[in-house]
C-alpha cells in the first residue's frame, strides 16, 4: 500500500488528478488519493490517519491542524466562488440569476457533500432567502441536493455527474463552485455558467497543508501549486488565486 497519502475535499476529485499530470514529478500509482468531506477528513488526521498532504474547501481546517501540530504547515490554495449553471437557452445573466434561482418554474439543484455542517450550500441558500425576503426552509426543501457520484442514478462511465443530471434529470439551475462548473460544462456543452451577484455568491478560501511525514516530491507539489505556475493551473480550473500569501515558487516541476 503506498505510504503517502493524499486527502482532498471531494470537490477536487477530478481537478486533483489533473493538477499532479501538470507537476509530473509525481507517480500517481504510488500514492493514495482519499476523497470526501472536508470537516470528516480533518477529523481523520486529528485521529491520527495518515496524511501527507491535505486540500480543504474550507481553510480553517487547514490551520487547525497546523495549530494542533497534525500539519507542519498550511496555506490558501486560492478561492472558489459559487456559480449558477444552466442550460444555454436559458436568458440568464448576473442581473437577473436571482429572480431565476428564486421562481419555483426552474428545478433548483445545488451541490454537496451531503455530510459537512459548514458545507457552502447552507450559507448559500440562506443567502439567496434573506435578499429575496423568502422562507429559507421553503427554498431548501423545494432545492435538490446533488452529490459529486454518490446519488442513484449514477453518471456512466466518463461523464461528470453535474452535466450528466443536468441533461437527464430535469434539473434547470445548479449552484456549485467554479471548479465543478468548468468540469460540467466541459462534459455537457448545453450548459453555460452565470456568475453570481455579490449580494449571494459564497466564495470557498481552499486550504492545503503538509505534515512532517510528507516526501520530497510531495512537499515539491505543495510549493509549486503555491507558485505563480500552479497557480495560473488553478486559475483553469475555475479558482481565483490569492498569490501574495504563497510560498516562493519552485516552478514547473522537475
Amino acid at each position: 500500500m503506498p505510504s503517502q497519502v493524499i486527502m482532498a475535499a471531494g470537490c477536487m476529485v477530478h481537478q486533483l488528478p489533473k493538477l499532479l499530470d501538470e507537476f509530473h514529478d509525481i507517480d500517481q500509482t504510488k500514492i493514495r488519493m482519499a476523497f470526501g468531506p472536508s470537516g470528516a477528513l480533518r477529523m481523520k488526521i486529528d485521529n491520527g490517519e495518515n496524511c501527507a498532504l491535505f486540500i480543504s474547501a474550507l481553510s480553517k481546517h487547514t490551520e487547525a491542524l497546523v495549530q494542533s501540530e497534525k500539519l507542519l504547515e498550511s496555506s490558501i490554495l486560492g478561492r472558489n466562488p459559487t456559480v449558477l449553471i444552466c442550460r444555454r437557452d436559458l436568458n440568464i445573466v448576473t442581473e437577473t440569476a436571482l429572480q431565476f434561482i428564486t421562481n419555483p418554474r426552474w428545478a433548483l439543484g445545488v451541490s454537496t457533500t451531503g455530510f459537512d455542517p459548514d458545507a457552502n450550500e447552507i450559507k448559500i441558500l440562506s443567502r439567496v432567502a434573506k435578499t429575496a425576503e423568502l422562507n429559507a426552509k421553503h427554498l431548501t426543501a423545494r432545492t435538490r441536493l446533488i452529490t459529486g457520484g454518490r446519488e442513484k442514478p449514477k453518471a456512466p462511465s466518463g461523464r461528470n455527474q453535474y452535466g450528466w443530471i443536468m441533461e437527464t434529470q430535469d434539473v434547470d439551475l445548479l449552484l456549485t463552485f467554479h471548479s465543478n462548473a468548468i468540469e460540467a460544462v466541459a462534459d455537457n456543452r448545453d450548459l453555460k455558467v452565470i456568475q453570481l451577484p455579490p449580494t449571494i455568491q459564497v466564495t470557498g478560501h481552499f486550504g492545503i497543508g503538509i505534515s512532517s511525514d510528507a516526501d520530497s516530491k510531495i512537499k515539491a507539489f505543495y510549493h509549486w501549486v503555491l507558485s505563480e505556475y500552479g497557480q495560473e493551473v488553478l486559475a483553469r480550473h475555475g479558482f481565483i488565486s490569492l498569490r501574495g500569501n504563497h510560498s516562493s515558487a519552485l516552478g514547473r516541476g522537475h
